[in-house]
């Protein structure tokens, strides 16, 4: 978060969703008060299957967005796996 924060050239989100619990949640939004910025931040945690099952945060952007957060949470789980696989797979048959 504090690298993405680091491009003033790049345009702030309107919604962060970090994965993880209250923990990553309350780390994010400490990194944006320091900064004061104000970003709403919502915390995806997961099932012991990789499933987004719940998530944290202000329960009014959780209940209008649940829907897009959880596939934008799957989304970016899916590519972080296919992206380590192939790196993975690189140095293994190398």
């Amino acid at each position: 978060l504090e690298r993405r924060l680091n491009h003033p050239e790049w345009s702030y989100p309107d919604i962060i969703a970090v994965d993880g619990g209250e923990t990553h949640l309350k780390h994010a939004e400490a990194v944006l008060a320091a900064r004061r910025i104000n970003i709403p931040v919502v915390a995806v945690t997961k099932d012991d299957r990789h499933k987004g099952v719940k998530i944290q945060g202000n329960p009014d952007i959780a209940k209008k967005y649940e829907v897009e957060i959880f596939a934008i949470n799957a989304e970016a789980h899916r590519f972080a796996i296919t992206y380590h696989r192939q790196r993975r797979g690189k140095r293994f048959t190398s």
